[in-house]
């Protein structure tokens, strides 16, 4: 029986260039990691709501984001996050399924025990992590998500080059933008740095897209992969941070149909290369963000040994914003193209953008309906709503939204902000407008409390103009 071509391509290469890079990353003393595993991804929709819809990522480890100032011999740290959201929405026609709400209450107490000695260390963080939801599309649903973090680190300095290893299942971010994977995984990474104008990353993961608890099934075979690395540049010339990235993403070949004389299977191999950059100030507190995201691959299906079809993809994603600050009030401009498959039929090519874990939080992010279009839809989506999260599905028709956004500062610990967008998708053409405000909460407790409200009128040729009204509440909180 013939190989698939990128198991092949895997077996060849996956091996040379793992060794081949971690050479380089004993002899490349400029290096530093750029994805992050980090406690405060509960804290997320805050740190985007404040810097234009990024989260940036920082080259740490847990224990160094957990706790920097450290003393020689044993210790011990405590964190504990608290985090609720809410999302109702209505509006649109029976077909569009639009009426829904979702509840969830997460908790999730870290606790890390290290051994500090000179300037090497070895850490171990242990985390449990709850989610109790309810939500109803039809009919109403509860449900509760045990899981738990649990992350071993080590490292050490040695002529100003710092060393580590990190190794578990925790939570990870690969890019600023939300636009490729943000999530809980099964991960090892190494870091090597000695300073901070060049960086790269080498990881490896394991994950699925679904919130589920914690069991055995977590390292089987039906598992996600995703490795490879990245390139980073840290305040040089003029960008205040430039990366460019290549990851594969794997899906493990799984059965599909329970036919033992003709089963069906699928599998897949994707590549996903792009830059993420964010220039320096100009015109004072002006800069200008840019994310370009090139999609690779293919899926094969397999219902006899000698019958196999391969469904290819090659699509794009661009987001680009200017943004800054004038007389006080708070201003950007920003688009966001991803290409659509342009049949209206499955066929031998599915050419639309989507990711293994995408959580976009720019131009509104969770509070915007048009971003996400949580409505049913005949094709796959482009993004997938909160606690909605599925396998990537490369049958979409795009989305391309442009949109303004000014804000206020009117205290120190209160902001507003209105976001307007326009996009063209498979729901139509829409208009929509958000209101959203966002507190910290630093006077009183460490925390934050975000609410929004968006209305949206979507054109649609051969129908009628629906409307849609949707609710978005967050909080986060540290003890």
């Amino acid at each position: 029986m013939k190989s698939p071509q990128y198991l092949y391509f895997k077996i060849r290469f996956t091996f040379p260039i793992i060794i081949g890079a971690s050479l380089f990353l004993l002899f490349s003393f400029s290096t530093k990691l750029f994805s992050e595993s980090y406690s405060g991804y509960l804290w997320d929709d805050y740190k985007a709501q404040t810097d234009w819809g990024r989260v940036k990522v920082r080259s740490l480890t847990r224990l160094e984001e957990s706790k920097s100032d450290r003393e020689d011999g044993f210790g011990f740290y405590h964190k504990i996050f608290g985090a609720g959201v809410f999302r109702s929405q209505k509006g649109g026609e029976n077909k569009d399924q639009a009426g829904k709400y979702l509840g969830a209450i997460t908790g999730n107490p870290q606790f890390g025990f290290y051994y500090q000695s000179g300037n090497s260390f070895l850490s171990m963080t242990l985390a449990p992590r709850v989610i109790a939801s309810e939500s109803k599309l039809v009919e109403e649903r509860r449900s509760s998500v045990w899981d738990a973090e649990g992350l071993v680190s080590m490292g050490t300095t040695v002529q100003n080059v710092r060393v580590s290893l990190e190794g578990g299942r925790g939570w990870q971010r690969l890019d600023g933008f939300g636009f490729l994977f943000n999530g809980m995984a099964n991960y090892g990474q190494i870091q090597l740095a000695k300073n901070e104008i060049v960086s790269l990353s080498l990881i490896s993961l394991r994950m699925k897209p679904e919130e589920e608890s914690f069991n055995p099934k977590a390292w089987n075979y039906q598992r996600k992969e995703i490795w490879g690395g990245a390139i980073r540049s840290n305040d040089l010339l003029f960008w205040e941070n430039l990366q460019f990235f290549g990851y594969v993403y794997r899906e493990p070949k799984l059965v599909t149909s329970d036919n033992q004389l003709t089963p069906t299977s699928t599998f897949g191999a994707f590549l996903y290369t792009g830059l993420e950059f964010r220039s320096k100030n100009f015109w004072e507190n002006t800069s200008v963000d840019l994310s370009v995201i090139r999609l690779t691959g293919s899926r094969k299906f397999k219902s006899y040994p000698w019958e196999e079809s391969e469904q290819s993809t090659n699509s794009i994603l661009a987001y680009s914003s200017l943004h800054g600050e004038f007389r006080k009030i708070l201003m950007s401009l920003s688009g966001l193209y991803t290409k659509k498959d342009k049949k209206e039929r499955s066929d031998s090519e599915s050419n639309g953008y989507a990711a293994p874990l995408a959580e976009p939080r720019v131009m509104g992010g969770y509070s915007s309906f048009l971003l996400y279009e949580s409505v049913s839809l005949t094709n796959d989506r482009v993004f997938y709503d909160i606690f909605d999260k599925s396998t990537p599905g490369f049958e979409n028709k795009g989305i391309r939204i442009i949109g303004i956004q000014s804000g206020y500062q009117f205290y120190p610990f209160l902001r507003g902000d209105v976001f307007i967008n326009r996009s063209y998708s498979e729901i139509g053409k829409g208009t929509e407008i958000i209101l959203k405000t966002t507190s910290n909460l630093e006077q009183w407790l460490n925390g934050f409390i975000s609410a929004s409200v968006a209305y949206a009128k979507v054109e649609q040729n051969g129908e009628n103009d629906r409307e849609f009204f949707r609710i978005y509440l967050s909080s986060g909180f540290q003890f």
